[in-house]
């Protein structure tokens, strides 16, 4: 319900510029015609069961009944949490054209349910209408004009259907319907409303200086007029004594106050339309005291609906629609844990992630995981690192906790946040967490981050290196992403990571199991590092890493690291490396070449090098008169195989 005064434009004289008394809502009126007992109602003290009463405002009926209405899921016997803050209302700019002219904010179900919240418990007298949430009423069929688009009419339909299409036919939104019902007669909280009360719901044809104009009773008729009436104010050919701009408004209706003017710059159509249905402008007074009643000169329309819409549907600058708005209101809207919107919603180029902020955290929206809450540190880890502008870009899915290891992920379309009570809040992007994703992220080797990435150079040139409690993920611009894990990434660690002789992987690690021996291998450019639950790390390097590559399955694993020596005497001197492997061996010399030795040839070679020196080239076998003969020469000597008979030795 209104407060003292409020202006209702009569549909008879809407073209009529207020030259002399404006044309005012109800209260003031109605107060002086029904005396006290609306002005209970006007102040928001509706009478009901002691059991189930709401909170009451100051008994003032220049109080709203918005000011005591209890907001979200929980209808409780305490005053309602106080949002709206005085000095954040503008006048120029009370609400947006994007909040105003949605005609989609809320589908009839959220309308239902809020109305339900609102009067969990209906008291409503006999004799008396229902109360709004369970409210019927056969409609009209309205045809469309230049305001409203076809409205089809229906019987019993629901007061939640009929504001839902009202607002969809006019294009002014439910919310604003739902406030406006609140405003001007407490319709929405009414736990035991009257005819009265119905008949002028929105206070539409109720001019302060006249009685009602009755063709336009009833609750579809108010709602409907009211909505359509706010479109009319678009029409300059009809309205065009206040424009968007400059304008010159007074503080109250009563001129001999001498309360006087104030300029306003309107910004919107929206905040245009509330000063023509309530030409008055709160002052300082009314402001400061939000909840309450200013002074002789404060007007309290304007920032009641304001007050109202802040209360109930949070900020008047964003709206919130859709997907987005689902989950908010399931949250419980303003008292959700994400809080009152702050921000538009903001959404990816091709639509397939969506998010918007709010005073205590983020809802996202995204193709795979739907929409979903984003609060905490987490959250504010994200914006910091430049929200979706940043490294890790839209919100993938919500945040899981896991007690294993009392962790807590969030994954990003480029990444993912993990907060642990030991390493704190850490950051996994781009293609380091494409390869964390890869190995199982927290739940495989590498498990959770300890530490930020270190990276080096920029664009194309950039390589980072990242720990993790069971190792490291490294990104490299030529040698790929990798893993490195185990004892092998203690190995690389021992050896200065990327700093050292080593420098990045070159490859992914690669384990086999035989013989209940695991071994695992990894390249680190020409350095091929093993570990095997048999054997302590070892390494295979240059040439003999380069043949062994190619002939791993004939010599197998390295059992020691090569060995090197320096043969030859003066000029002559030369360098030979040798490594065992568990089936035979591998020389590598620039005199002689790459060469390897395995099978029943590495036996005999282990038991004859001295003898035999050093391998001048591989095994290679002939077939002559169906005799296969296999030989492989030594710088000293040679090892011949002839059929099934076994290998000798010939110096």
């Amino acid at each position: 319900m209104p407060d003292r005064p409020e202006t209702s434009q009569s549909p008879g004289s809407d073209a009529v510029p207020p030259a002399s008394t404006p044309r005012r809502g109800s209260p003031r009126g109605l107060a002086r015609r029904l005396g006290a007992a609306l002005v209970l109602v006007l102040a928001g003290a509706v009478v009901v069961p002691a059991a189930t009463a709401e909170p009451a405002a100051a008994a003032s009926p220049a109080t709203s009944a918005l000011a005591a209405t209890p907001s979200g899921a929980h209808l409780a016997a305490t005053a309602l949490p106080a949002r709206a803050n005085g000095t954040d209302f503008d006048p120029g700019n009370i609400i947006t054209d994007e909040v105003f002219f949605d005609g989609k904010a809320l589908t009839s179900g959220q309308i239902q349910a809020f109305l339900r919240r609102k009067v969990p418990t209906c008291h409503a007298k006999p004799g008396d209408p229902d109360c709004l949430r369970n409210y019927r009423e056969t409609t009209p069929t309205r045809a469309k004009d230049a305001y409203c688009k076809k409205y089809t009419g229906a019987k019993n339909e629901r007061a939640s259907k009929i504001i839902a299409k009202v607002a969809k036919a006019c294009g002014v939104s439910a919310k604003v319907l739902l406030v406006l019902l609140q405003k001007e007669q407490s319709l929405v909280t009414a736990t035991a409303p009257t005819r009265y009360q119905y008949e002028r719901a929105t206070g539409f044809a109720c001019p302060d200086s006249a009685p009602c104009d009755e063709q336009y009773f009833g609750f579809f008729n108010q709602v409907y007029h009211a909505a359509r009436q706010y479109q009319r104010y678009t029409d300059r050919s009809v309205y065009s004594w206040r424009s968007i701009g400059k304008n010159n408004l007074p503080y109250h209706p009563d001129s001999s106050r001498g309360c006087g003017t104030v300029e306003v710059d309107i910004k919107n159509q929206a905040t245009l339309g509330l000063y023509f249905y309530t030409p008055y402008v709160p002052n300082q007074a009314a402001l400061d005291n939000m909840y309450g009643t200013g002074d002789r000169c404060s007007s309290y329309g304007n920032r009641n609906f304001w007050r109202g819409f802040t209360d109930w549907f949070g900020s008047t600058r964003y709206a919130v629609r859709g997907a987005i708005q689902k989950a908010w209101l399931a949250a419980g809207d303003v008292d959700s844990p994400v809080g009152v919107q702050r921000g538009h919603e903001t959404c990816h180029s091709k639509g397939h992630y969506c998010v918007q902020r709010f005073t205590r955290g983020t809802i996202a929206k995204s193709p795979k995981k739907g929409t979903f809450l984003m609060t905490g540190a987490l959250e504010k880890a994200w914006r910091k690192a430049g929200a979706q502008k940043g490294p890790l870009k839209w919100p993938y899915s919500p945040a899981k906790a896991r007690r294993a290891d009392s962790s807590t992920m969030q994954r990003f379309s480029s990444g993912y946040l993990v907060d642990t009570p030991r390493w704190g809040i850490q950051q996994v992007v781009g293609d380091a967490a494409k390869v964390w994703r890869k190995n199982k992220h927290r739940t495989g080797r590498l498990g959770l981050p300890r530490a930020a990435a270190k990276c080096k150079g920029s664009g194309k040139k950039e390589r980072c290196v990242q720990r993790f409690v069971g190792g490291y993920v490294t990104v490299h611009p030529s040698r790929g992403n990798r893993a490195v894990t185990g004892d092998i990434a203690k190995y690389w660690k021992s050896k200065k990571l990327d700093r050292g002789s080593l420098g990045y992987p070159s490859s992914n690690e690669k384990c086999s199991t035989k013989k209940k021996v695991t071994t695992c291998r990894q390249s680190f450019g020409s350095t091929r590092v093993v570990s095997s639950t048999k054997y302590p790390i070892r390494t295979v390097r240059a040439k003999i890493a380069k043949l062994w590559d190619s002939k791993r399955s004939a010599v197998g694993e390295p059992v020691k690291n090569r060995k090197c020596t320096t043969r030859g005497k003066g000029a002559k001197r030369y360098k030979v490396c040798e490594q065992k492997f568990t089936k035979g061996w591998i020389s590598d010399s620039k005199k002689h070449g790459t060469f390897y030795v395995s099978g029943q040839f590495g036996k005999v070679f282990t038991k004859n090098k001295k003898k035999l020196g050093i391998p001048t080239s591989n095994r290679t076998c002939t077939k002559k008169s169906g005799t296969k003969t296999c030989t492989q020469t030594f710088t000293k000597g040679k090892i011949v195989k002839k059929g099934s008979k076994k290998p000798r030795v010939r110096t």
